[in-house]
C-alpha cells in the first residue's frame, strides 16, 4: 500500500467506523450483519463497544457476526465479553456460548491447515 492509500485509509477511519456502528441499528436485518462484519475488517477498538451487546441477541447470524468481528479485533476490551455471558437470561448465555464457541471451532480448524 502507498503512503497516499495509507493517509486516506486514517484520514477517512474514523466516520468510516462512526457510519458502520450506526448500521447495526439499521431496521434491516442484513444491513445489521454486514455492518458488524465490516467492524471487524475495519478492527478498530472503538467498535467493540457496540458490538459486545450483540452477542446476547436473538438473531443468530448477528451474533455470529459480532463474534467473529470481536475476534478479529483482538483490542483488550474484546477479551472480555460481559454483557453477553453476565447476562441472567439462560437462553441468551446459552445461545452466545454457542457462537463463541462455533467461533473458537473455525479458528481451530483454520489455523490447522
Amino acid at each position: 500500500m502507498d503512503s497516499r492509500s495509507v493517509s486516506a485509509v486514517r484520514k477517512f477511519r474514523q466516520p468510516l467506523v462512526e457510519y458502520l456502528i450506526s448500521g447495526l441499528d439499521d431496521n434491516d436485518k442484513w444491513v445489521r450483519v454486514m455492518a458488524a462484519e465490516m467492524l471487524g475488517t475495519v478492527g478498530d477498538p472503538r467498535s467493540v463497544r457496540a458490538l459486545q451487546p450483540l452477542l446476547a441477541g436473538w438473531d443468530s447470524d448477528l451474533r455470529l457476526a459480532a463474534a467473529r468481528s470481536l475476534a478479529r479485533i483482538r483490542s483488550p476490551q474484546s477479551a472480555a465479553i460481559p454483557p453477553a455471558l453476565s447476562c441472567d437470561h439462560c437462553m441468551i448465555r446459552l445461545v452466545a456460548d454457542e457462537a463463541l464457541t462455533r467461533l473458537k471451532l473455525e479458528q481451530d480448524s483454520e489455523n490447522s491447515l
